[in-house]
């Protein structure tokens, strides 16, 4: 009975995080410039562990079909789907190490551009919204290239309720430029 117990708490917890992550992923763009830092994290690591899992499963798979055709006997043993699941294992743990810093290195070398967001604002001008503080505020920059960790440009908080007064306009802008060595180490 603790057993039942135990399996049942275990896919439960796994089926709140399956939805959870897949409620946050599937937003549109627009309410993806809404969202928390919080957020955010939560839908890299879905994403992350989603993928991993998919290329593993994959993984395990061609080596299960490869070892039924190609051998002579096409009878699996059980060295062949112990080998498979630790391979898949292998593979998971792998990419969950690597991908995430892979599909970095894509997006900071080949992808030139990037869209924001500009709201015009009475008393500050054009301004773009760069993140969210937290559910209610928004921090924006006259500059969309602004990078948050240097704070070398001037930011602006500005309230969820007054960014929702104004029409937003979606801009495709350059990335700032930056030699190779920026772009591996970003």
């Amino acid at each position: 009975m603790d057993d039942v117990i135990k399996f049942i708490t275990i896919v439960t917890i796994i089926l709140g995080v399956i939805f959870g992550g897949n409620a946050l992923n599937s937003k549109t763009e627009l309410e993806r410039v809404f969202i928390t830092h919080e957020q955010r994290l939560k839908i890299y690591y879905y994403n992350l562990f989603l993928l991993s899992g998919i290329i593993a499963f994959f993984v395990s798979l061609i080596y299960i079909t490869w070892k039924t055709n190609l051998s002579d006997n096409k009878i699996l043993e059980t060295s062949d789907w112990s080998f498979s699941i630790v391979l898949g294992i292998f593979i998971f743990i792998c990419c969950l190490i690597s991908l995430g810093t892979i599909i970095r290195l894509i997006n900071n070398i080949f992808i030139k551009h990037h869209y924001k967001y500009m709201i015009n604002l009475k008393d500050i001008g054009e301004v773009y919204i760069l993140s969210m503080m937290n559910p209610e505020v928004c921090i924006c920059s006259k500059d969309p290239n602004t990078d948050l960790e240097m704070g070398d440009k001037a930011s602006y908080l500005i309230k969820l309720d007054t960014v929702m007064q104004n029409p937003l306009t979606k801009k495709k802008i350059l990335k700032p430029q930056r030699n190779l060595f920026q772009k591996l180490i970003d």
